[in-house]
Formats: structure tokens, sequence, C-alpha cells
């Protein structure tokens, strides 16, 4: 995996990314050599290359929508080839609509269609190369081979496997119990003792030992893995491995130490003000050109059912401090009649039709740009929560409250990666995801996600 923006990304998808880019803007060249020939009809280098990056962004955004850079899921040749056009078309169509608002920017309906047809045909062509490629197991796969074999171990491989997209593979594991030697642990097995490290490794061609024991202080054969790291396979503890895989923290055995002792978990002075001057900038913005939507959306929610356009609800914010949050009704009124907090179920019979169109479309949220331009939110970061879960969820895992070092966001790195947390042991799963967000904190991850919420928007997901 490849570490950019703060965050990890599968190889495969990267690769992908920078070949295609390329390919796009070589496609626009192209077009003008084949149309004016090696004086390219009089326009210089630099409004060659701006036309060029202006196609391949364009483009690429709408394959990154389109899901075309998403390898989760393995698509049989057909299934790609279908997202491939769909994102095509909106491609083209995102690019004239981009020409007719920059006009000076247009290469000529002729170019264009030259450059579309040379690019879209190049990245065909590369999408069946590196469908090859992705069948072949051993290419971009990095082998693993797990020091352990407890519960921790098998939570890891469990986790490998389910994220067969990231390009890791378990060829086994190593374990110095006797009795464990030769057992299969989720599919793999043991293949030895950690003093077998080194010639295992080489056996199975191992690129990377991950050592994944609940404790393993005097119990392995450190002189073994070390042999190991000077032979070139690099040896990292199961919680670092851990992070990359899954962009998560893992909970289960972690020690405050490692989160002091470990890269990150620094809220920097000035992340903390760029980000302030981003939320202020951005929700001025948004309530402006969101304004319309958000005056026809309080007169639908009205005429839809009684009660109010807005409400408010106490959430805990910053070092623990509580505020008022603001959001579009999408329940009945006095939806919790009884006094006690209760948890958004899937198809709530309280929520109202208007309610279900506006959770889905994520409408609901947006009176909270209020709470980011008075300072009580910030666009990015973990999801604020009402006081009575966050005190029964502090009591349930002590590194809670370390959510509260940072502002709640209007989404975060929780949000684009798990769905909707309606019960306590969901939202210590995301927990996990909001400690990755604050150990990396920074304004390129903030970013990041904010285009990945805008894709998640737009396809609809994870509403409720």
């Amino acid at each position: 995996m490849i570490r950019f923006l703060n965050r990890y990304w599968a190889i495969p998808a990267v690769v992908a990314l920078l070949v295609e880019a390329v390919l796009l803007i070589g496609s626009v060249w192209l077009a003008f050599v084949i149309r004016f020939g090696a004086d390219l009809g009089g326009f210089t280098l630099y409004q060659l290359m701006i036309r060029g990056w202006l196609f391949a962004v364009i483009v690429q955004l709408a394959f990154y929508f389109g899901g075309v850079y998403d390898f989760k899921t393995r698509l049989s040749l057909r299934q790609n080839i279908i997202r491939l056009c769909r994102a095509s078309v909106i491609g083209a169509v995102s690019l004239w609509a981009v020409y007719y608002l920059l006009p000076s920017l247009f290469m000529g309906r002729g170019l264009f269609a030259l450059s579309l047809i040379a690019g879209l045909s190049a990245i065909a062509c590369w999408r069946f190369f590196l469908y090859l490629l992705l069948e072949k197991k051993e290419i971009f796969k990095n082998r693993v081979l797990i020091v352990g074999g407890d519960e921790k171990a098998r939570a890891l491989a469990r986790e490998v496997l389910a994220r067969k997209h990231q390009g890791y593979e378990v060829v086994g594991f190593l374990d110095d119990d006797p009795a464990l030697l030769g057992v299969s642990i989720v599919n793999p097995r043991v293949l030895g003792t950690t003093a077998q490290a080194k010639s295992i490794a080489l056996e199975n061609r191992a690129t990377s030992i991950v050592v994944a024991r609940r404790d393993f202080r005097g119990r392995l054969d450190m002189d073994s893995l070390l042999s190991c790291k000077t032979a070139g396979i690099p040896v990292e503890k199961g919680e670092t491995f851990f992070e990359r895989l899954t962009g998560m923290i893992a909970l289960d055995g972690l020690r405050t130490s490692w989160l002091v002792f470990s890269d990150g978990f620094v809220v920097s002075p000035s992340v903390v003000f760029w980000k302030r001057v981003i939320d202020a900038i951005a929700a001025i913005a948004m309530l402006l050109i969101a304004a319309p939507i958000m005056l026809l959306t309080a007169l639908a929610i009205r005429l839809d059912s009684p009660g109010p356009a807005l409400f408010s609800q106490e959430r805990v914010g910053k070092d623990g401090r509580v505020f008022r949050l603001r959001k579009f009704r999408s329940m009945v009124q006095n939806a919790e009649d009884a006094g006690e907090a209760v948890w958004a179920q899937d198809r709530d019979s309280r929520v109202t039709r208007m309610g279900l169109l506006i959770r889905k479309t994520r409408i609901d949220e947006l009176p909270q740009l209020w709470n980011v331009l008075i300072g009580e939110m910030s666009l990015v970061g973990p999801r604020p929560e009402r006081p009575q879960f966050v005190a029964k969820l502090a009591k349930l895992n002590k590194l809670y409250e370390q959510r509260l070092v940072v502002q709640p966001g209007l989404t975060g790195w929780a949000q684009i990666n798990a769905s909707y947390a309606a019960s306590f042991e969901a939202s210590l799963e995301k927990l996990q995801y909001d400690l990755f967000y604050i150990k990396n904190l920074s304004v390129l991850l903030d970013l990041s996600i904010m285009v990945s919420t805008a894709k998640t928007v737009m396809l609809a997901r994870g509403g409720r």
C-alpha cells in the first residue's frame, strides 16, 4: 500500500490512476498532432498542457465518482467494461459543461472528439491488461507471514482475507506452541516456530513478517526476527500493520503506550488554525449555495408532517463541551416521548416520508453548517454523540474520550468507511476509525475525506 494525503491507498488503484492520467494527457497531445502536425496549430506547450491536465482531471473525477477506481469488489471483465463506459459518458458530459463555463479552454469539437476516442480507447486496452494482471495472484501481492496463533493473530488474518484488494496474502503462521504446528488457522496453517522464521520466510517467498501476539515480550526469538530484517524482510508489529491495512487503530489489546510512542497523535496548532480558516470560508460559501435548497426543504417538511422544520439536540463537542446541534427534522414530532435517548434504526418507523429522502441525500445535515460557522463543529472530524451515549461509551472503553481532543465534524473518516452506528458495539468499531483520523490529522487528509464524502452523498450511500 502507498501512503498519500496521510491515508493508505491500494497499489492497483494508485497504478491505475497514474497510468490513466498519462494516457489521457497523451491523448490530447496526440489529437493536436493528428489535427495540426508538428506545429500544434499555433498552441504553446503551456496551453496544450493546461488543456491536457483539465481533460485528465475531469475524466478521472468522473471515473472516481463512478467507482472505476474502486477495487474492493472483484468484478468480471464485462462488469468492469460497463462501469468504465458509464463513467466515460459522465466524464464527456462533464467536460462539455466545463468548456461551456470556460470557453477559453475549449479545444474545438474535432479535437475534443479525437481526444476522447484516443484516450478512452487507450484506457480500455490498459484496463484489459490490468484485469489480466490482477487475475494473476502474484501481481501486486505482498506475502505476509504472521507471528502468533492466538485470537489477535486470527483476527488480523481475517482482516487480510476480507481486504484482498489491498494486495496482501497470508502465507502462514509462526508459533512456539508445539501443539499448534501444522494446525490450520483461518485457512493458512502454522508452518513452524519463530526460531525458523528466516528459513520459512525465504522458502515461502514472504515479503514481510507481522508480529501479532497479544503478549510477545520474552516469548519470541528476537535474534531470528532480526536476521529476517537484515535479510531484507521487514518485521513490524501487528498494530502498525493493522492500521495500514484497515485505516483503523485496533482496540483489542491496545496499550496507551503504543499511542504515546507511535508516530502521529499530535494535534498541531497550525493544523487547527488552517482547519478553522477552511471551515469558516467553506461554511459561508455552502450556506449561500444551499440556501434555496434549505428553504424548499423546510417548506416540504412542514407540509409533510406536523411540527417544526428544524430541531436541535444536545451533543458533546471538543473537550467535552455540550452544544446544540441543528438538523432538519426527519422524524415525527416528539419521537422520544419516553425521554430516553434511542439509536436510529434501519427503516425506523419514526422517520417521515420527507425524512427518508433528506436522510438518504444528507440534506438533513445542512443546518449543521451553522454549527461549523460559529466554531462548535468542523467540516471534518469524529461525529458528535449525545451526552447519554458518550457517558456509557467512555465506560465501555477508556479511549473513547480521545475523540474529544478535536472538534466534531459534519463528516469524518469513520463516516466514509463504516455504516451508520446504531448500537454501542458499532460506535466502538467507529472509534477505531476516529482514532486513526486523530493520529493522522492533517488538512490534506481532511480534503481527501471531503472528496470521498461527496462521492458517498452523490451515490446516496449510508443514509438511514
